[in-house]
C-alpha cells in the first residue's frame, strides 16, 4: 500500500540545490507581487462598494459579518479572505517541489517570512497613541479605515504566517530526528548545537508567543493565558500588550535574521515597513 505522503529526503547535486534556490526565490518574489495585485484589487473593490455604501447600509448584515464564534471580534469573512490567503501560499509552498523533503519544508519558510512586510504595514502604530485607530501605510493604501484593517493583522499572524513557519519547523524538526549522524547519533543532537537551528528555534519560540498572547479580542479578560498578567488600567494593558508584542516581532526579526541568509532581504523589509509605518501614523496623529 503506497504511502499518500509523497515527499521523501532526496540527495541533490550542487546543480539540483542552485535550482531549488532559485525556485524558493521566485516563490518569494510571487508571494510578494501577489500583495502589490492583492492591493490593487481590494481598492477597486472597496471604491465600488463605497459608493454604494447607501444602499449597503439598509440591508441586513450578511451572516458574514457576523463573528465566526460567539464573542470574538473578528467576522467570518475575515477568517475566509485569511484562510484563502493561506491556501494560496501553501500552494506556491508546494508548486513544483517535487517529492524534496527539504524543498517542500524550505519553501514553507520562505513564503512564510515573505508576508511579514505585509503584516507590519497593516499594524496599528498608533495604538497606544491619543489616536488609536491612526491609519496604516496599508490602510491608506487600499481606503479601508484602520478598524477594519486591524482585524486581518491579527489574523493574518495567527492563521496564515503563524502556521507556514510553525509547520517549517516542525519538518525540520522531523528530518534532524529521522537523519543519522556518525558522532552524535542523530542529525538533531548535532544541529541542535549549531546557531543557526539555535536562531531558528528562537525565531519559532517568540512565533509560539505572538501566537497564545494573541487572543480574539472579545474574549472575557479572566480567560485564557493572558489572565493573570494583564492587569490595571485599560491604557495599562493596551501599553502592556502593544510593548510585549513588539518586542516579541523584533526578537523574532533577529532570531531570523542570523538563522538563514535567505531571510535577512524579508528582515530588512521589514524593518523598513515598520519605519514607514510608524512615520506614517505619527504624521497622521500629530497632524490630523
Amino acid at each position: 500500500m503506497s504511502s499518500p505522503w509523497p515527499y521523501e529526503f532526496i540527495s541533490l547535486s550542487e546543480e539540483d540545490k542552485l535550482h531549488r534556490r532559485e525556485l524558493l526565490d521566485i516563490r518569494g518574489q510571487y508571494a510578494q507581487w501577489s500583495i502589490l495585485l492583492a492591493i490593487f484589487v481590494v481598492k477597486i473593490f472597496y471604491g465600488l462598494t463605497t459608493i454604494n455604501a447607501n444602499n449597503l447600509s439598509k440591508k441586513a448584515a450578511s451572516k458574514w459579518d457576523q463573528p465566526l464564534v460567539a464573542g470574538w471580534a473578528e467576522t467570518r469573512r475575515q477568517y475566509l479572505v485569511c484562510g484563502l490567503w493561506l491556501s494560496w501560499l501553501l500552494g506556491l509552498a508546494v508548486w513544483n517541489s517535487g517529492e524534496d523533503y527539504l524543498h517542500l519544508t524550505k519553501a514553507l519558510g520562505h513564503v512564510g517570512l515573505s508576508q511579514l512586510p505585509l503584516q507590519v504595514l497593516m499594524s496599528p502604530a498608533a495604538y497606544i497613541s491619543s489616536k488609536p485607530t491612526a491609519s496604516s501605510v496599508l490602510s491608506i493604501l487600499t481606503g479601508i479605515p484602520q478598524p477594519s484593517l486591524t482585524p486581518y493583522h491579527r489574523l493574518f499572524g495567527r492563521i496564515v504566517i503563524s502556521p507556514l513557519l510553525l509547520t517549517h519547523a516542525t519538518l525540520y524538526m522531523l528530518f534532524f530526528v529521522q537523519s543519522s549522524h556518525p558522532e552524535f547519533g542523530t542529525l538533531l543532537a548535532k544541529r541542535v548545537q549549531d546557531l543557526d537551528v539555535q536562531c531558528g528555534m528562537v525565531a519559532i519560540f517568540s512565533a509560539v508567543l505572538l501566537f497564545l498572547f494573541s487572543r480574539p479580542r472579545g474574549i472575557a479578560k479572566s480567560s485564557g493565558i493572558q489572565s493573570w498578567l494583564v492587569q490595571g488600567s485599560l491604557q495599562e494593558r493596551r501599553r502592556m500588550f502593544y510593548f510585549g508584542h513588539v518586542s516579541l516581532v523584533i526578537l523574532l526579526g533577529v532570531a531570523a535574521f542570523f538563522h538563514v541568509k535567505q531571510a535577512q532581504r524579508y528582515v530588512m523589509q521589514t524593518l523598513w515597513a515598520s519605519v514607514l509605518n510608524g512615520v506614517c501614523s505619527w504624521v497622521i496623529v500629530k497632524y490630523s
